[in-house]
């Protein structure tokens, strides 16, 4: 009679795993351990977030989800509304047309909750400021600005485009077409902070891509004015902006955040679009993540990420020309160096000018010297008469 063989221990099966993705970095989180409702930390970016536990109901009562109805558009006046185009943390976008002259145009609508708090308006207003001081075709550009109702409003123009980040991830651009697109940004960041608006809240979200690849920055939400006399309403010590691509200085205190700011988080942006992943910690530097990339990204990156913002660098223009050097795009503003022939010439024409400036020196010196050659036969005259006369009194 054969052996009966005992059966096998069969493991136990592994448990379905519950994820749940982060609402700041939009990282998988196994949120296994815990209950719905409660609070979980995001190993990621360190974010805190609200654990949402699908509810376990009976197969058979199952409804299927209906769509929530939209909330109505709201009334303008000077302009039709056609359809919600975006949703932001002070507002809602609309596209809409201007009525007079029948212009499409993006409206930026406060919602009714941050209208009813009067900083959230001066807020508002303070990005219509900061964009009416920008005229830049990179930058998306202000039309008009008011309140209907119960509704504070910004007019802006229409942008048929895409986000940064969609775009790149739809297409995966090389890294020379996509350094040409940052140059871009550089540029319009550089006409900003040239114009004391820095934009604080930079990220691949915040910038535009048109179809003929021209970029935009949008969503000055957060922009701080630092020219003299400016009003500012960010209260100090607090951090205002999207944590993962803030400066550490825009941590600790939103009141230092300078453009040196928006360099780091623009250095966080490039970083981000190349590697696909954010520099956290003690980061890799791109080429050793992607294969084959030129090693002129490296130095570039880092200096934007450096914790000092006195070690980036000094202004986006020179990122701008960084950039376009990478993306083969002819520079349109040549600062240096000079070519040979060029030199020679200024050395020839500094030559001269001191040759010059030594000619009316000595000219102003030998007028100087003949204007008072005659005063001494005068003083000479003088001392006789007086001479003569004495002995005369005598």
């Amino acid at each position: 009679m054969a052996d009966l063989v005992a059966p096998k221990s069969q493991p136990p099966q592994a448990k379905k795993r519950a994820v749940q993705r982060c609402p700041n970095c939009d990282i998988r989180c196994d949120v296994s351990l815990f209950v719905d409702g409660s609070l979980a930390r995001c190993g990621h970016c360190g974010v805190r977030f609200e654990v949402q536990r699908p509810k376990s109901t009976p197969a058979a009562t199952v409804q299927p989800q209906t769509k929530a109805p939209e909330p109505p558009f709201p009334q303008l006046e000077g302009f039709l509304v056609h359809e919600r185009i975006g949703q932001g943390g002070m507002g809602e976008v609309f596209r809409c047309t201007r009525i007079s002259d029948q212009v499409p145009v993006a409206v930026k609508i406060l919602t009714p909750q941050m209208a009813a708090v009067p900083d959230y308006v001066r807020r508002f207003g303070r990005e219509a400021a900061a964009m009416a001081q920008l005229e830049h075709p990179g930058i998306v550009r202000l039309l008009g600005r008011g309140k209907a109702g119960q509704h504070v409003y910004i007019a802006m123009e229409l942008i048929e485009g895409e986000s940064l980040r969609m775009w790149a991830h739809r297409n995966r651009p090389p890294a020379q077409k996509l350094a040409a697109l940052l140059a871009q940004v550089a540029h319009a960041l550089a006409y900003a902070h040239a114009r004391a608006v820095v934009h604080r809240d930079l990220k691949p979200d915040n910038v535009l891509v048109t179809k003929d690849l021209r970029t935009k920055v949008l969503d000055f939400g957060l922009a701080g004015l630092h020219a003299e006399g400016a009003q500012c309403l960010t209260q100090s010590n607090v951090a205002m902006g999207t944590a993962n691509y803030m400066a550490p200085e825009q941590r600790k205190d939103a009141k230092r955040a300078d453009h040196k700011a928006d360099i780091y988080s623009f250095g966080v942006m490039a970083y981000e679009l190349l590697t696909g992943e954010l520099p956290v910690g003690k980061f890799a530097l791109p080429s050793k993540l992607v294969p084959g990339l030129d090693a002129r990204w490296d130095p570039l990156v880092e200096r934007c990420l450096e914790s000092n913002p006195g070690a980036r660098p000094h202004s986006a223009l020179e990122l701008a020309h960084a950039l376009e050097a990478l993306g083969g795009v002819a520079r349109t503003l040549q600062v240096a160096p000079r070519t040979r022939k060029n030199t020679r010439k200024s050395k020839v024409w500094s030559w001269l000018k001191i040759g010059t400036a030594v000619a009316v020196l000595l000219g102003i010196g030998v007028r100087m010297s003949a204007d008072y050659k005659p005063a001494k036969p005068a003083l000479t005259a003088a001392r006789a008469l007086g001479k003569t006369g004495s002995g005369r009194l005598r």
